[in-house]
């Protein structure tokens, strides 16, 4: 689409230069028109996908947990940013779809923490470990692929790699979920709270009882790590 829209400009200024060149110094409506719609189409070739952007606002009165948890959230989208450009230079259609996947969890998690910068410093595993074991597995892939070698072992490494990641979107959304239980938590509290209230006024509320959340499969996730940790460090050797 890209190198298109580049083709459609340049036909565009090519036919509004001829227009200027076949009068005297004026431009013909045509070329205007040319002119315009090149234009356009320039802007749309050179449009890339926005990146996210790392705006929040954190005010609990303690200016050095502020800062804290500022800079993490920073890194935490500079991830994100940094994966989805890894992502778009992959050629493996798969792996980039899996990335694609887990860039969509995690583009919900900061988005939710924008809402809720009280629960930033609730993340800290997911940046300082996941999103930053992606980054790294990606681009150990595509210094294989870089290689251009056919060798087993070569081969063996990029499979590896990829079966690690197919299970990265379970612990990106294992640890959406731990944040995001702490709220839902809170919210049973309020609505016990009210309950209580309302029977206290005479009133049968049908308000379902607190659950427990239940806990997610914390022996993959555990999986994940160690497999992980294993494989890039037996690579740095």
């Amino acid at each position: 689409m890209r190198i298109f829209m580049f083709f459609i400009a340049l036909l565009c200024f090519v036919t509004a230069g001829y227009s200027l060149s076949g009068s005297s110094g004026s431009i013909e409506p045509t070329g205007i028109f040319a002119l315009i719609v090149g234009i356009f189409a320039l802007r749309f070739a050179f449009r890339g996908k926005k990146k996210f952007k790392a705006k929040v606002n954190i005010s609990t009165g303690n200016e050095e947990l502020d800062k804290l948890n500022t800079e993490l959230f920073k890194r935490a989208v500079e991830d994100f940013n940094t994966l989805d450009r890894e992502m778009k230079t992959l050629s493996d259609k798969e792996l980039r779809k899996q990335i694609g996947k887990m860039q969509g969890i995690a583009k919900n998690f900061l988005t939710y923490l924008q809402g809720h910068p009280e629960r930033i410093s609730l993340s800290r595993r997911f940046v300082d470990y996941y999103q930053d074991r992606a980054i790294l597995l990606v681009q150990k892939y595509k210094e294989l692929e870089q290689t251009g070698l056919d060798a087993a072992e070569v081969q063996q490494s990029k499979l590896q790699i990829k079966r690690l990641l197919n299970n990265f979107d379970e612990a990106y959304a294992d640890q959406f979920s731990k944040v995001l239980n702490a709220q839902l938590m809170d919210l049973d509290a309020e609505m016990k709270v009210m309950k209580d209230n309302m029977v206290a006024d005479g009133l049968k509320p049908e308000i379902p009882e607190s659950r427990k959340i239940p806990d997610r499969n914390n022996d993959l996730v555990n999986s994940i790590i160690d497999l992980t940790d294993k494989f890039l460090n037996t690579k740095r050797k």
